[in-house]
């Protein structure tokens, strides 16, 4: 009798310990996206959610994070307006199973970001955002890490350029918001190097739509070249109209990268190659030749059914890739899904092949941007949309 009832009992604590084991499965550790999904023209947000899934589908595939835990991701649409991204980030912040949360592109967004992160001790990791200050904050503890590149490296880079081709008179287009004050930051400390380079800047605000004036008034005070910090709208319409120019009065463009996070081509159409334009990058898939690139391609096309050379805004992709990856390293490293101890964990990352550069230590406590300029280069547009990089003469 005792035996008959051993044999009937143990399928039945076979399911009690199924059914309750399963309700006591460590959660999914999530990872959020607050970015300007609904942005006219903008691809940027949904090239850094790519990135993420990807990274995520890798991570999970090969066991998860800390045992056996799963990376999940939720997307939150900002659109771009600082409030909003506050308060996603703050929701966020109040579930206990967030871990961390990327922004987009819009350093002005950012930098809002960067003080509520660090209060709320809640990572925010940044793949796009350039403004110089929001990475190395100066917040103790800083919970900010980003995998992109600044202003101060963009427009070195950009100047050198107009030095190169012994382009001295320079009209600086801005954008009145942090973004434009930190690119100008950049260039005023950088210009000093070459006392023979002077720059006149022109302001615009977001959302304008004539630039005929400024381009008129920049080639009446002798401008040589346009160092043109600015995203896919207002970039395309400096394009076009530039293409509209006589060939002998069309002024060389050097442009910053927020012109890439919208399909530029298709915005310009045939006025792109009609000017001589140039932007800074961090990567091309056209160049890539190590097997993480070889194999990130195969892995995109069966995910997302598409190339990924002909991604738009790549930069956002191939910046969320990386840095999803050393977040699953810092998880691990600090053997729990714990916000402060995961942070000082990315402090204290080892090696690591990833797809934009091979990372020795990405991050210190002094230092919590992973690239640096050695990564930026100048690239222009191919016919198939694509950007190549610019050789040196």
């Amino acid at each position: 009798m005792n035996l008959l009832r051993l044999r009937a009992w143990r399928p039945l604590a076979l399911l009690a310990w199924v059914v309750f084991g399963s309700a006591q499965a460590a959660p999914d550790v999530l990872i959020g996206i607050s970015a300007e999904y609904s942005m006219k023209n903008s691809l940027a947000a949904q090239s850094i959610e790519k990135g993420v899934k990807l990274a995520i589908e890798e991570i999970n595939a090969a066991g998860g994070v800390l045992g056996g835990r799963k990376l999940a991701l939720q997307a939150l649409d900002d659109r771009g307006v600082p409030a909003r991204a506050v308060e996603n980030l703050q929701a966020l912040a109040q579930n206990p199973d967030a871990l961390a949360v990327f922004c987009g592109r819009f350093s002005p967004v950012a930098a809002e970001l960067v003080p509520v992160a660090n209060r709320e001790r809640f990572l925010l990791l940044d793949p796009w955002a350039a403004a110089d200050g929001i990475a190395n904050n100066g917040g103790n503890p800083n919970y900010v890490f980003r995998l992109s590149m600044t202003d101060t490296w963009a427009l070195r880079v950009m100047t050198q350029h107009a030095v190169e081709r012994k382009l001295k008179r320079l009209a600086l287009f801005l954008p009145n918001t942090a973004w434009g004050r930190s690119s100008l930051a950049a260039y005023d400390a950088y210009a000093r190097k070459y006392p023979a380079l002077r720059a006149q800047k022109y302001w615009y605000n977001w959302g304008d739509t004539d630039f005929a004036g400024k381009l008129l008034e920049a080639r009446r005070a002798g401008a040589e070249a346009i160092l043109m910090v600015a995203n896919e709208t207002e970039g395309a319409m400096v394009v076009q109209l530039m293409a509209n120019q006589p060939r002998d009065q069309r002024l060389p463009l050097i442009a910053h990268w927020g012109l890439t996070a919208g399909d530029f081509p298709a915005m310009t159409g045939a006025a792109l190659a009609d000017v001589d334009l140039v932007v800074v990058q961090t990567f091309s898939f056209r160049e890539a030749q190590s097997a993480r690139a070889r194999a990130v391609e195969k892995a995109f096309r069966q995910l997302f059914s598409g190339e990924v050379a002909s991604l738009q805004a790549a930069a956002g992709f191939v910046h969320a890739y990386d840095l999803t990856h050393l977040l699953a390293l810092a998880i691990n490293k600090a053997g729990r899904a714990d916000r402060g101890a995961v942070r000082d964990a990315l402090e204290n990352l080892g090696s690591y092949a990833g797809l934009v550069k091979n990372y020795t230590k990405p991050f210190s406590q002094r230092n919590h941007d992973a690239l640096d300029q050695g990564q930026i280069f100048l690239a222009r547009f191919q016919k198939d949309g694509s950007l190549l990089r610019v050789r040196s003469k």
